[in-house]
């Protein structure tokens, strides 16, 4: 069925189109302030630009959405694992960067948690975009980590912004296809 605006809201594409959406602008928001010189400007229109390609690709542009694939049997076991496993890591990552004094870095570890929290998600909602925004966001977390440990000084909210443009910007990419 083709659909338009607002009418696409009771679909779940949809709902979690608008959860990465805003997932990846608090990434955006909450962290670009902690970059330097002109990239908190930069990042912001950054921002802007992947928003209005999300609202045209997701909301507005008229679209054909296929029958949604049948989850896997254990889905919800999987999602459920998923977020308590994202929760552990988020917090024993701000602990142990805590503990080593690097805490500028929480930023990213965040980023790499959140990405890794998606990837199961692939297989158990027969929804490879999952893999795809999981391994991304993960591996834009863990640049981030190595980049921060080596001495770049804002690398922690870099990272974060970078993966929360991703996110959006990949939620773009899919619902355009």
């Amino acid at each position: 069925m083709t659909t338009r605006g607002i009418g696409r809201l009771g679909d779940p594409r949809t709902t979690g189109a608008i959860v990465g959406a805003v997932g990846g602008s608090a990434f955006v928001l909450v962290n670009r302030d902690a970059l330097p010189a002109a990239l908190p400007a930069v990042a912001l229109m950054a921002w802007g630009v992947v928003v209005v390609a999300w609202a045209w690709f997701v909301l507005l542009r008229p679209r054909t959405f296929p029958p949604l694939p049948t989850p896997g049997s254990r889905a919800g076991v999987v999602y459920g694992g998923s977020v308590v496993a994202m929760l552990v890591m988020i917090v024993g990552s701000a602990r142990l960067l805590a503990a080593v004094d690097r805490t500028a870095l929480v930023p990213a570890a965040v980023a790499a948690a959140v990405g890794l929290h998606f990837v199961p998600f692939a297989r158990a909602f027969r929804a490879p975009v999952f893999g795809v925004i999981g391994w991304t966001m993960a591996a834009v977390g863990a640049a981030g980590l190595v980049a921060g440990f080596v001495g770049v000084g804002s690398a922690g909210a870099g990272a974060a912004v970078v993966a929360g443009l991703a996110m959006i910007g990949l939620v773009a990419l899919d619902a355009a296809r």
